[in-house]
Protein backbone atom coordinates (compact mmCIF):
# COMPACT_ATOMS: atom_id res chain seq x y z
CA UNK A 1 0.00 0.00 0.00
CA UNK A 2 1.46 3.34 -1.02
CA UNK A 3 0.35 6.51 0.83
CA UNK A 4 -1.48 8.96 -1.40
CA UNK A 5 -0.98 12.17 0.55
CA UNK A 6 1.36 12.17 3.50
CA UNK A 7 0.27 14.20 6.52
CA UNK A 8 3.61 13.49 8.28
CA UNK A 9 6.30 16.04 7.45
CA UNK A 10 9.54 14.61 8.87
CA UNK A 11 11.12 12.12 6.44
CA UNK A 12 13.28 10.68 9.27
CA UNK A 13 10.29 9.46 11.30
CA UNK A 14 9.67 5.70 11.34
CA UNK A 15 5.90 6.09 11.20
CA UNK A 16 3.76 8.21 8.91
CA UNK A 17 0.07 8.97 8.58
CA UNK A 18 -2.34 10.13 5.94
CA UNK A 19 -6.08 10.51 5.52
CA UNK A 20 -7.87 8.71 2.71
CA UNK A 21 -10.44 10.34 0.45
CA UNK A 22 -13.11 8.58 2.52
CA UNK A 23 -11.85 10.14 5.76
CA UNK A 24 -10.08 7.08 7.18
CA UNK A 25 -6.71 7.48 8.90
CA UNK A 26 -3.83 5.26 7.79
CA UNK A 27 -0.73 4.79 9.97
CA UNK A 28 2.23 3.10 8.30
CA UNK A 29 5.83 2.10 8.99
CA UNK A 30 8.18 3.93 6.60
CA UNK A 31 10.73 1.12 6.91
CA UNK A 32 8.31 -1.76 6.23
CA UNK A 33 5.73 -1.19 3.46
CA UNK A 34 3.69 -4.18 4.65
CA UNK A 35 3.19 -2.75 8.17
CA UNK A 36 0.20 -0.41 8.22
CA UNK A 37 -3.26 -0.04 9.70
CA UNK A 38 -6.36 1.81 8.61
CA UNK A 39 -9.17 3.06 10.80
CA UNK A 40 -12.29 5.16 10.48
CA UNK A 41 -11.66 6.45 14.01
CA UNK A 42 -8.56 8.17 15.43
CA UNK A 43 -7.68 9.97 18.66
CA UNK A 44 -4.72 12.20 19.48
CA UNK A 45 -2.32 10.89 22.13
CA UNK A 46 0.32 12.71 24.08
CA UNK A 47 0.68 15.29 26.84
CA UNK A 48 -2.07 17.56 25.47
CA UNK A 49 -4.64 14.73 25.58
CA UNK A 50 -3.90 13.44 29.10
CA UNK A 51 -6.54 13.83 31.80
CA UNK A 52 -5.73 15.85 34.88
CA UNK A 53 -6.90 14.92 38.37
CA UNK A 54 -9.38 17.20 40.09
Amino acid sequence: MEPASNDSDDATEQYGTFTTGGGDTVVYDTQNPEAWLQSSYAVEVGPSSERTSA
